[in-house]
Order: C-alpha cells, then structure tokens, then sequence
C-alpha cells in the first residue's frame, strides 16, 4: 500500500479511488468511495470499512471478471496507466465515468480512480416494476452492473428502465452486465486490445 503522502492526495480526490495489492486485494478507499456510495443508497456492505481486504473480483459481475483481469494484467505488463469509459447511472441521473487503473511500483499493486466525465437527468422512458415480469425462478431481480437496466424474466434478452427497482431497498437485487452495455463499453476495447 502506498505511504501515508500519497493517500492523503487520493483522499484529497472528490473521485472514488482505491488501493489493489498485486492479487487484486482492496487495500485502501479513499474518503470520496464512502461519500459516493452513501450518495447512491448504498449498504454498509459496500462501504470501505467492510471492501477492504475483499478482492476486487468479488464485486465485479461474472460477464466482467475476464474483462478487469486482461485490463490488469496489460497496466502490469505495460507498466502504465490505461483507462475505460464506463456508465454508472442512478435511478434518476445518467452518469458516465473514466476508470483510470495506475500501476504501483513493480510488485506493488495498483491504484484505480473513478472520475465522473457526464452527468445530466435520463431521459428513458420509465416502466412499471412487476416482480412476476422480473422475478427469476430464484425470486432475484436482475439488473445491469452499467446502465441499471432491469432484465425480464420471462425474456432474459429483453432489459428494460425500471427505476423504481434502483430506488428501493430490495435485498433480492443480483447485477448482470446487459448486451448493449457488453458490446458499447466492454467489446470495443477487447477488440483493441487483441489488435
């Protein structure tokens, strides 16, 4: 982890930063992670006191987990920064942000900073939340890690605005990543990378 001088700059951040060991521990979150994560309804589960020590992986949905891992191993290998847009709205704001992953001294881990590059009130069209719609066979409701879209049930290849489900407290909630978000965040830049 890195000196006591250099978390105060990332504390000094208004962005939601964090410290990875090499094995993609979280290590340290910086003042903003817990701001922000109240600002959105967030659990305690998801507060700095109760992700460090948890791998990164753990919170990262499975259609991701590959994603992050290549994104890593390439700032490693690389030995420089790269970054990712990616989208992270609430139930009532849009909001796009700029991963940022900083390589630590060699052996040392990582450092991620999360910047907002867009903000400004959705405009999708909202529908009504009907868990018999949503449900799965499991009682889970599934949303998208990105867009926050909501998929149905009974046609997991529809997803749809469902607000409502972002705005309550419900503890069935799982993310999945939708296939738009897949192929407009996530595809584009394998394809780059495999260029």
């Amino acid at each position: 982890m890195p000196s006591a001088a250099p978390l105060a700059v990332l504390d000094a951040s208004p962005y939601a930063c964090f410290v990875l060991s090499e094995s993609l521990d979280i290590t340290y979150c910086n003042v903003a992670w817990d701001r922000f994560a109240r600002e959105q309804g967030g659990t305690a589960a998801v507060m700095a006191r109760n992700i460090v020590g948890k791998n990164l992986l753990d919170f990262v949905p499975t259609d991701l987990k590959s994603f992050y891992r290549e994104m890593i191993d390439r700032v490693r290998a690389q030995g420089r920064p790269i970054g990712h847009d990616y989208e992270c709205s609430s139930a009532s704001v849009f909001r796009l942000y700029h991963l940022q992953v900083y390589p630590l001294k060699s052996g040392s881990g990582f450092v991620v900073e999360n910047s907002l590059r867009v903000e400004h009130p959705h405009d999708r069209v909202a529908r009504e939340p009907h868990d018999a719609l949503y449900s799965d066979t499991n009682g889970f409701i599934v949303c998208c890690a990105n867009c926050r879209r909501t998929r149905r049930a009974t046609d997991p290849t529809i997803w749809d605005w469902v607000p409502a489900y972002l705005e309550s407290k419900l503890l069935n909630i799982s993310h999945g990543v939708c296939p738009l978000c897949l192929e407009f965040y996530y595809r584009p830049v394998i394809k780059t990378w495999a260029a």
